[in-house]
């Protein structure tokens, strides 16, 4: 705790010197600010009388010219005047002004003497040259007001004021002066010793600042080389001691993996070989897992923790990654030499609920509950960890009463007969899934779907039903069977490999009716509708199932080349009372059969319902007037 404790701290200080340092960066630009404040008032107070006296001085000096001859010549060739100008301008020297002199610009842009009242040891020559650097001498001919320009020194301000003489509205001459005010020396020592101060103290933190920085750094690079496992590269258990407290169990599925029987691989092919498969059960780890949702730790030896991300959109996405990685581990070689390769399987602990244990260590303590399950039952295994709960007929199979129920052969089907309406004969039967719980119950769809929906687990159990009825259509070759698939199943590269492997066999795809239940997701899926023409195309019969209520989309069922619609039977169970229902079927009817498709009338519980459908002319019906489901189809 200590080391998280500093680098609380270094953040602390680092947040701390950016708020130090931010406020000492407002308070030197106040004093900046202040600075230019007094200097302005100090300027203001110091030279409005002095513009005053020397724009009445310009005046004086126009008065004493002739506007009909040019200013320049009339200076030029008349000494008396040049020296009747430089008495005026001599009135404006004090102790503060200490040049006063008129110019004129020549054709090249020079600025020339015309007159100065300097002492005689510095005074200028009559069209002598003004050295002049800055621009804006020459911006008072296209402005034609007078121009202050200011030159800032430590202990004075020089201010040059420009003040232009017009002939015929255009300037001629600049009568110019150079005066400085001193400054007020104790606000200037002040605020020159602010300045000073607050600059060393921003240099300080700056320096603090990136010392700081660099110490971070360095302990978070650290931090990291001691959390990370030097074999694997995953996150090690001391990642998980110091920051298991910060992980929100709110927004996580945990998993543990252990690998099978890792001691005997150790002891057979040595410890090398066993730190390869490590490596490569890591990098499985990972290549299956998010980077930026997941966390993957290896918790001891051969043990790895996995802390998947549950997103509101994706509820099943962790149970589905925990799967992805048990069966890539499964089907991965491992090479034990650059010819030889074995392979391993792990067992995995699955607590899918960690947010409702008081803290990660009971929540491990679940999935590790789950994981000795794993073992107990021969390893090689995913079990899910479940509070036990007595069952009783009105409660649904959880995820992992209903994996257990697979593993255990407690998945069965029973048969309902489809007959000939017409004739009432048997046409085909329909497998339905059923599972007997540990008590010998059976449990019905509605209790099981529910909870596996979206998960891996319904693949399973598509697979489990799928090689009852390939086992079943075996043992009774005049035989065919419905079996009921979802969108999941109609995309899921593994029961697509298990149907065309069946249909390789002789007389197995033909007698096979492939039942899709009508849902919006089926139809906006485009891989849903390529699969189910290429299953056609292998010989399966398709039946669109519980048509007629919901999404009902006509025009999907001639893209598909549907065989058969199935009315469903919430419309059928009410046609001899409903006229709506009688009529929702006449329309099903007659489309079905201008596409040329069969059609199916489900839930035909009674005589008088059987009679409608007759004689609507739908050929085929199913329900507990002709059957009831059972264990067998004989």
């Amino acid at each position: 705790m200590s080391s998280k404790f500093s680098f609380k701290n270094s953040l602390y200080l680092i947040a701390l010197s950016i708020v130090v340092g931010a406020i000492s960066a407002i308070l030197l630009y106040g004093t900046l600010k202040l600075e230019e404040k007094i200097e302005a008032k100090m300027v203001e107070m110091s030279t409005s009388d002095v513009f005053y006296i020397v724009q009445n001085s310009a005046k004086a000096i126009t008065s004493l010219l002739d506007q009909n001859e040019n200013f320049i010549t009339q200076i030029q060739q008349n000494p008396h005047l040049q020296e009747a100008i430089e008495e005026h301008l001599s009135v404006l020297l004090t102790a503060n002004i200490k040049y006063a002199y008129l110019l004129y610009r020549d054709a090249r842009g020079t600025f020339r003497f015309l007159a100065d009242a300097s002492p005689p040891a510095e005074k200028a020559l009559l069209n002598q040259k003004l050295d002049v650097t800055n621009p804006e001498w020459n911006a008072l001919y296209e402005e034609k007001i007078p121009l202050t320009i200011r030159h800032d020194f430590l202990k004075e301000l020089s201010i040059s004021y420009l003040v232009p003489i017009f002939q015929h509205t255009e300037v001629a001459l600049v009568l110019a002066i150079d005066f400085s005010i001193e400054k007020v020396q104790n606000i200037n020592t002040t605020i020159s010793f602010m300045k000073i101060a607050l600059l060393v103290t921003m240099a300080i933190i700056v320096l603090f600042f990136f010392i700081l920085i660099i110490q971070t750094v360095r302990y978070i690079v650290a931090k990291k080389t001691a959390y990370i496992d030097k074999l694997t590269d995953v996150y090690n258990r001391n990642y998980l001691q110091e920051l298991q407290e910060f992980i929100n169990l709110n927004d996580y599925a945990l998993a543990v993996l252990d690998i099978d029987h890792f001691k005997k691989v150790n002891d057979t092919y040595g410890h090398h070989v066993g730190d390869t498969i490590l490596k490569e059960v890591a990098a499985i780890i990972l290549v299956n897992t998010r980077k930026k949702d997941d966390i993957v730790i290896r918790y001891g030896g051969e043990e790895f923790v996995i802390l998947s991300k549950i997103k509101r959109n994706d509820q099943a996405a962790p149970l589905n990654i925990f799967e992805r990685i048990f069966t890539s581990i499964q089907s991965h070689a491992f090479s034990i030499s650059p010819t030889e390769t074995i392979q391993v399987t792990v067992s995995m602990g699955v607590n899918l609920t960690p947010s409702q244990s008081r803290g990660f260590s009971d929540a491990f303590k679940l999935a590790d509950i789950a994981l000795y399950h794993a073992k107990h039952k021969g390893r090689n295994a995913i079990e899910i960890y479940e509070e036990n709960k007595k069952s009783h007929k009105h409660s649904q199979l959880s995820i992992g009463e209903i994996n257990a129920a697979i593993e255990e052969g407690r998945v069965v089907c029973y048969f309902q007969q489809i007959v000939h309406a017409p004739s009432g004969k048997v046409s085909h039967y329909e497998a339905l899934l059923r599972i007997i719980d540990t008590n010998g119950a059976i449990i019905t769809p509605s209790k099981i779907l529910p909870a596996i929906k979206g998960t891996f687990v319904l693949r399973n159990i598509t697979k489990r039903v799928l090689e009852i009825c390939h086992r079943t259509l075996c043992e009774h070759p005049a035989l065919h069977l419905n079996v009921n698939l979802n969108p999941q199943d109609i995309t899921n590269d593994s029961i697509l490999t298990l149907l065309t492997q069946y249909a390789k066999e002789d007389n197995i795809a033909q007698r096979i009716g492939l039942e899709i239940i009508e849902s919006e997701d089926i139809m906006h899926l485009p891989s849903a509708k390529e699969n189910l023409l290429f299953l056609k195309n292998l010989g399966y019969t398709l039946f669109i199932d519980d048509f007629g209520t919901g999404y009902s989309n006509f025009v999907y069922l001639t893209q598909i080349q549907t065989d058969f619609i199935k009315i469903d039977g919430d419309i059928i169970k009410t046609i001899v009372e409903d006229k709506v229902s009688l009529a929702v079927v006449k329309s099903i009817v007659n489309f079905a059969k201008e596409a040329n498709i069969n059609v199916v009338a489900e839930y035909v519980s009674n005589e008088e319902i059987y009679e409608v459908v007759v004689s609507l002319g739908i050929e085929y019906a199913q329900g507990h007037y002709f059957s009831i489901p059972k264990s067998s189809p004989v």
